[in-house]
């Protein structure tokens, strides 16, 4: 899980402006120009990624008193540090929250005998898809994500997927003590599509591609989307679900308020006509801005499952 000491960087290479009989160039520049969410979308595609490991250490309060320890881990950074723009996209800390938020989804669907499909969005340190792929090895399926960031995706198509792809045959050997077999191998086929989450979600509804389970772990390109990016499109998204699958998203984001659960929630109920909700714990470093308010670390974050979407 995570990419602890994994560094890449890439430059920006700007819009890839075509023309199209509409004005040329220069209607698709202005027209970006004209739209934030196009802006952030071709910002996020090229910008540079890292990974940035931290050592465990305790967790002190005002008057030097240990609240907690928090263990070693890795940070996902996405922008340049000399352009003055980095976002700490998800952090190791966060896996708890991850792997309690897959599970659940998994035991809410309780298919156990026959293989599952499973959509992503967003890669991110991978900590989702690794956990995702060990709940399917007993039953097989498939495993898509859709990844914005071009780095990110590529890491997820060289590095993560044959990692997943050797784990799953060197499992079968171990079964067969040293002997490779792939009738036992777990069939799971893996597809990373890399595009805007909304954007990408649509084309596969229009495609006619359907879900056992979808999870979406975006990150809001725009103010507007803050607290509300992964539910923006559920009249679509839907599309790709299952009558009987299920749906779970990360409710929580820095700033919450009463007013952002109220809308969430509110969007839920249009849509899914159960919804269930638990807690997770974990333990932030001191340093990971995401989950350190001005109120002190957050501790304890949401596992959000829905169920039985609406018509």
């Amino acid at each position: 899980m995570g990419r602890a000491g994994v560094e890449r960087s890439e430059t920006n290479p700007g819009l890839n402006v075509q023309p199209n009989g509409e004005g040329g160039s220069l209607f698709v520049a202005k027209e970006s120009l004209c739209n934030p969410r196009k802006e952030q979308i071709e910002w996020w595609k090229n910008a540079p990624e890292r990974v940035h490991p931290y050592d465990a250490d305790d967790f002190l309060d005002a008057e030097g008193n240990v609240l907690y320890r928090y263990e070693r881990g890795s940070r996902l950074l996405i922008g340049d540090e000399t352009k003055e723009k980095v976002i700490e996209v998800m952090d190791s800390c966060q896996t708890p929250w991850a792997n309690a938020t897959v599970d659940r989804a998994f035991e809410e669907l309780g298919i156990k005998d026959r293989p599952i499909n499973v959509l992503e969005r967003g890669f991110g340190m991978g900590i989702i898809a690794t956990k995702i792929i060990q709940n399917l090895v007993p039953r097989g399926g498939t495993y898509t994500v859709i990844e914005l960031n071009k780095a990110d995706a590529d890491f997820a198509r060289r590095e993560w997927k044959p990692r997943q792809l050797r784990a799953l045959t060197n499992m079968a050997r171990g079964i067969r003590g040293g002997t490779s077999d792939p009738s036992i191998i777990p069939n799971i086929t893996i597809n990373i599509i890399e595009g805007d989450a909304y954007e990408e979600t649509a084309r596969l509804a229009e495609a006619g591609a359907k879900f056992d389970i979808i999870i979406s772990d975006t990150y809001p390109l725009t103010e507007d989307e803050r607290g509300m990016n992964d539910l923006l499109d559920l009249e679509t998204l839907k599309r790709c679900l299952d009558p009987k699958g299920v749906f779970a998203f990360f409710a929580h984001f820095p700033g919450s308020t009463e007013e952002v659960a109220y809308k969430q929630s509110n969007l839920i109920a249009r849509h899914f006509g159960e919804y269930k909700t638990s807690r997770a714990t974990i333990n932030p470093p001191r340093d990971y801005k995401y989950l350190q308010p001005d109120t002190g670390p957050v501790r304890s974050l949401p596992v959000v499952v829905c169920k039985n979407p609406t018509p």
